[in-house]
């Protein structure tokens, strides 16, 4: 933890607003500036014009500022879009805040209901069906690997493949990669390319096998 370049105990000789950001202070001992703070580490400390600021405040000061500053990034990103904890996590680790703050900052949001993985996960599920009609295992994998809950997983994406016609969005994604699939002529081969290409979108092995006689004859008919 830095250390003030103040001799301290000292008396705060002013307060005063920053012309850069109105909602920030500058605190003053002796006449000497001593450190920037948010205004509601300004209002939680009882800071005003006499107060002692000591080393051990300082530092308190000092990590109150710490957590301020994860949580103003973290509503940030939150207001732009809806995130994961690990997500969040990452983020804030990558820019070398403290593991424990960045925690306490993630358990109040979580409480206050700014984050929150139910709401994340469905519309994750929901966009990826939707935006890049990625299947169930696809998506699966990718909200696991953000730290989604198995439960909130599979719920949200029962959520999401609801009113979706399987079979319909099978014949739509092999129907915009006709072309390709027909310069294979052996039949086998063919079949094989139809088969992996959807399962690498995310569409489970058995899903397939059901639709791809079906798929294969649509194919044959271009």
């Amino acid at each position: 933890m830095e250390e003030p370049d103040h001799n301290l105990p000292g008396a705060i000789s002013a307060i005063t607003p920053q012309k850069k950001n109105k909602e920030r202070y500058s605190i003053f001992v002796d006449d000497e500036f001593l450190l920037g703070v948010a205004e509601t580490t300004l209002l939680d400390h009882g800071l005003k014009k006499g107060v002692e600021i000591t080393p051990p405040l300082f530092r308190k000061l000092q990590r109150a500022e710490g957590r301020h500053t994860i949580k103003s990034y973290m509503l940030k990103l939150l207001s732009r879009r809806e995130h994961a904890r690990r997500e969040l996590y990452n983020k804030a680790r990558r820019k070398e805040y403290t593991a424990d703050i960045i925690n306490n900052v993630l358990d109040e949001l979580e409480e206050k209901d700014f984050l929150n993985e139910k709401r994340f996960a469905e519309q994750f599920a929901r966009d990826k069906s939707n935006l890049n009609q990625w299947g169930p295992s696809k998506i699966q994998a990718h909200l696991r690997k953000k730290g989604i809950s198995k439960m909130i997983t599979e719920n949200a994406i029962a959520k999401a493949f609801e009113p979706i016609d399987i079979k319909k969005r099978l014949a739509e994604l092999v129907e915009k990669k006709h072309r390709r699939f027909l310069r294979e002529e052996d039949t086998f081969k063919r079949k094989k390319k139809v088969f992996d290409y959807l399962q690498r979108k995310g569409y489970r092995p058995a899903s397939i096998y059901n639709c791809l006689d079906e798929l294969m004859e649509m194919l044959n008919n271009e």
